[in-house]
């Protein structure tokens, strides 16, 4: 896809994540700016997440997401959580934990998933719901 149009998207899909929804949803927005996302989620009583979406090729691919401690650094071991969305290993081409949800390239690309396409289903998403999902997941965890 023409890199004209990749950013064209993106910033389509970002203008929807302003400040305010930020706030209301106890999230930190640390990067907007094609083709990143950074963004931590809060809430009290909660360890912080904070995840990064590399957009580079939107939406012709998905994003793919890494998991972050709040200062930034990757995410060194299997996070809890219930909803399942949190694989409790790592990826076998990144080797790193990874958010197994559709929509992303993590698990769009891991054998178990290579024959659920990210073509099939890309119509039906955009950033805003893949880090709404994300979101939600996390919210849903055990802290």
């Amino acid at each position: 896809m023409h890199p004209a149009a990749v950013k064209e998207f993106f910033d389509r899909d970002v203008s929807n994540l302003t400040p305010a929804l930020a706030t209301r949803r106890g999230w930190t927005i640390h990067l907007l700016e094609f083709p990143t996302i950074d963004c931590s989620f809060h809430a009290n009583g909660r360890t912080p997440l904070r995840i990064q979406m590399a957009c580079n090729n939107w939406n012709e691919t998905p994003p793919s997401v890494t998991l972050h401690t709040f200062d930034g650094s990757l995410v060194t071991a299997a996070p809890t959580n219930p909803t399942g969305i949190f694989h409790p290993s790592p990826h076998p081409t990144t080797q790193r934990f990874f958010v197994c949800m559709r929509g992303t390239l993590e698990y769009h690309t891991h054998p178990s998933h290579l024959n659920d396409p990210w073509e099939a289903i890309r119509s039906n998403y955009t950033l805003g719901d893949i880090l709404t999902q994300i979101w939600h997941g996390w919210e849903k965890g055990a802290g």
